[in-house]
């Protein structure tokens, strides 16, 4: 975030707000330098390497704070034998936070190959640190492409695309419940179109959680 944004979000905060902001700032530049990253830098819709088409119904690169992601993985109860995607991953910084955090299996999808590229080289600077850390996986493909496995156990999504592609997104998730019955979770930062899962079938709304600048909205599929 460009540092007036930033800012401006800060000053009209509560002053509890403000601090856990300003200490995140802090943490994402820790965790930059611990592991010799370049995940903090936004990328606006303009400069991606992907269609016209695709650019109406994106948002700009712009990564969760680590901070952030760790106080939420506080809040929420996982198992971390599971798989956990981060859909719209960027240049990884979730991949990364999310290995630390001890899961098993981790998928990025990007549908930008230079983002995708750049998420490849933080993959192998972490790894130089962490080499024992479990799976990283980067796929460089349209969400409505992918095709999942039905071991998918965490969904993340940091606000990655708009309502119709977010809808046909959740429907995807659905179809693939009715094909692999398990227990499933939907972890959304800065989620634009909660009514999509007002009363649904599948999720259950379990969690709204702030801190900082981030509301998350957690939503549970028990089998």
């Amino acid at each position: 975030m460009a540092t007036t944004e930033f800012l401006r979000r800060i000053v009209s905060t509560r002053p509890t707000s403000t601090l856990q902001s300003a200490l995140s700032v802090v943490d994402d530049y820790i965790f930059e330098k611990r592991y010799k990253l370049d995940t903090r830098t936004e990328v606006a819709i303009d400069d991606l390497d992907i269609s016209q088409e695709d650019k109406q119904h994106a948002d700009k690169y712009k990564p969760t704070r680590a901070r952030y992601f760790r106080k939420i993985m506080e809040k929420v109860d996982l198992g971390r034998e599971g798989v956990l995607v981060d859909v719209g991953c960027g240049k990884g910084r979730i991949l990364l936070l999310a290995a630390e955090h001890g899961f098993d299996q981790v998928i990025g999808l990007e549908i930008s190959p230079a983002l995708c590229q750049i998420a490849e080289r933080n993959v192998d600077a972490f790894r130089k640190v962490n080499p024992e850390s479990g799976s990283i996986k980067v796929v460089c493909t349209n969400i409505l492409d992918y095709q999942m496995t039905g071991n998918e156990n965490v969904f993340f999504l940091y606000s990655p695309f708009g309502y119709s592609v977010t809808d046909r997104f959740l429907e995807m998730v659905r179809e693939s419940l009715k094909k692999h019955p398990r227990d499933l979770c939907l972890i959304i930062d800065e989620f634009r179109f909660p009514e999509l899962l007002s009363d649904d079938e599948y999720f259950e709304q379990t969690l709204v959680y702030e801190y900082g600048a981030a509301v998350f909205h957690v939503y549970s599929h028990i089998n």
